[in-house]
């Protein structure tokens, strides 16, 4: 329960788009950059549906914390703990330590799922004329969880609405097949407990989906949040017998608060 409560916590976080993404993406400011440190306390309700283990959908109460240091130095539950090696007005490009949650159970099977486990990532982002960012991170599993490699890429639009600030952004991801075959490889005695094929994936793309989110400021230190994330899984990870449903849908509503700044 605390892995699946930290991995919903981890998307809820995504709701922040214009605290989160900043860190990392280079979207025009809408105001300077801390002088110290900040910190942004929140709490959100997130429904997701299908959500790492094909477990049906759920509802839950999720936490949020982040912090951040004059944008170069920042740790929260989306991008782990990071740093903006590079940090220009258009251009960011740093290293991560990025948490990979473990997925949950499967309903009726009897597997040996991954560990929590942490990826060691290097990422740049640009942002182009129209505050479109592009860019993408390669990660590296460093916890002998599955000794995998995952790649990302994104685009992303960030404009200011008459509701709110909102962010809309297409992404894709894939990995190698260590990756793929630790999350959706079945082993020779897995089969055999359970009755279904043995599988073994390779290597490509992993999945794709889109997200939408919107943050409302109430005041210099309070803001609202909602997001809609839809993702597809996509080659032999999708093909595995351990991807009962190949949709996922993410939903949910936040609220959070900054100290500091």
């Amino acid at each position: 329960m605390f892995l699946r409560t930290m991995a919903l916590t981890a998307v809820a976080a995504t709701a922040f788009a214009g605290a989160a993404l900043a860190q990392s993406q280079p979207y025009e400011q809408l105001r300077p950059a801390p002088d110290g440190w900040t910190v942004d306390l929140g709490v959100g309700a997130l429904y997701s549906k299908d959500s790492n283990g094909d477990t049906g959908s759920e509802t839950q109460v999720v936490p949020w914390v982040s912090t951040n240091y004059r944008d170069l130095v920042y740790l929260n539950a989306i991008d782990g703990l990071g740093w903006n090696a590079v940090k220009t007005d258009s251009l960011r490009a740093g290293l991560q330590l990025r948490p990979r949650f473990s997925p949950d159970d499967i309903e009726g099977l009897d597997l040996d799922r991954p560990d929590f486990g942490a990826d060691v990532a290097a990422y740049a982002f640009q942002r182009l004329p129209g505050n479109i960012v592009v860019g993408g991170r390669v990660s590296r599993d460093v916890t002998d969880v599955s000794e995998g490699t995952e790649y990302y890429a994104s685009v992303g639009h960030q404009r200011v609405t008459p509701i709110g600030l909102m962010n809309v952004s297409v992404y894709a991801r894939g990995g190698d097949a260590k990756l793929a075959d630790a999350y959706y490889g079945v082993s020779a005695a897995e089969a055999a407990r359970n009755g279904i094929d043995a599988y073994s994936p390779g290597s490509g793309l992993q999945g794709a989906g889109a997200s939408l989110f919107l943050l409302v400021p109430i005041n210099d230190k309070w803001g609202a949040g909602a997001l809609v994330n839809y993702e597809r899984r996509l080659g032999d990870v999708a093909d595995s017998p351990l991807s009962q449903e190949d949709d996922t849908i993410r939903t949910g509503v936040f609220f959070a608060r900054r100290f500091g700044g």
